[in-house]
């Protein structure tokens, strides 16, 4: 018993001077002298874990899993080594059996709305990330996890919401300004969209997503101009809003720009 925790100690020593791999082989070492030592292999499946190898992360989270079938932490980090192996049916079949369980065991629904959103199940997504901000209402993160679900969905006034919410915590989310920025493109808003993109570029210079969006939305105005149809602002009426959303799909793929030409040149015959 005593060389056992002289393994540990020894492995814990390894362990925090970021020594993994030699942590690894004092583990296996004190799991060879005792098989069914759980903690042991809570160990290993955490140290594999960190070092990005999910197949002996789920090796020994398995196993654990075998021996304690309730042993919620363990079916927890296993749920997510399946998620980071790319087994998201398994991880969503998992995150289901812990949260029948432990209903309140929030970051369950997190791992299975990502799960699910990874196999496309969108809509099944949005309700795990709605069941996390039911147990955790303030959870930016679920807030955050939501906005993408709705934007992906076409909601994008439901993903502003979420998103507005996240910045009166903290404005200067860049991720969150940019998803913003997208989401008011996606309602046709472009004077906001701009806004937004123009903040992300104040927080973070080199942001490519930002860049390219503000850079075709400028062109795109300077488009409008030379049709004679202004910028949109939010008084402007659905007409004009959906003027400025085909020349704005005009630009993304150039396949509608004939579309783009023929409506403005309608417009201006009604100036």
């Amino acid at each position: 018993m005593s060389e056992i925790k002289d393994f540990l100690t020894q492995a814990e020593n390894f362990k925090m001077r970021g020594e993994l791999r030699k942590a690894i082989k004092v583990y296996q070492k004190a799991l060879e002298e005792n098989p069914q030592n759980v903690s042991v292999m809570c160990n290993l499946g955490e140290l594999y874990y960190m070092l990005g190898d999910m197949d002996d992360a789920v090796k020994y989270y398995e196993k654990v899993v075998e021996l304690k079938p309730t042993f919620s932490m363990a079916l927890y980090k296993l749920g997510i080594s399946y998620f980071r192996s790319t087994k998201f049916s398994k991880a969503i079949e998992l995150f289901q059996k812990i949260i029948k369980n432990e209903p309140d065991l929030y970051m369950a629904y997190y791992w299975m709305g990502l799960s699910y959103y990874h196999t496309g199940r969108i809509r099944k997504s949005l309700k795990a990330y709605q069941n996390l901000q039911k147990r955790s209402k303030n959870s930016t993160l679920g807030f955050y996890q939501m906005a993408i679900a709705y934007k992906t969905l076409g909601k994008y006034k439901e993903a502003i919401e979420c998103l507005e919410k996240i910045l009166e915590e903290d404005p200067n989310v860049v991720s969150v300004n940019y998803h913003l920025g997208l989401s008011y493109l996606g309602i046709s808003n472009i004077e906001k969209a701009m806004e937004y993109f123009r903040k992300v570029l104040k927080l973070d210079p080199e942001h490519r997503g930002a860049k390219e969006m503000l850079n075709q939305l400028v062109n795109d105005q300077e488009m409008l101009y030379t049709f004679g149809i202004e910028a949109p602002k939010d008084s402007d009426d659905t007409e004009t809003l959906t003027a400025n959303y085909y020349i704005g799909e005009a630009y993304k793929g150039f396949a509608l720009i004939d579309k783009a030409f023929k409506h403005f040149k309608e417009q201006l015959k009604k100036k």
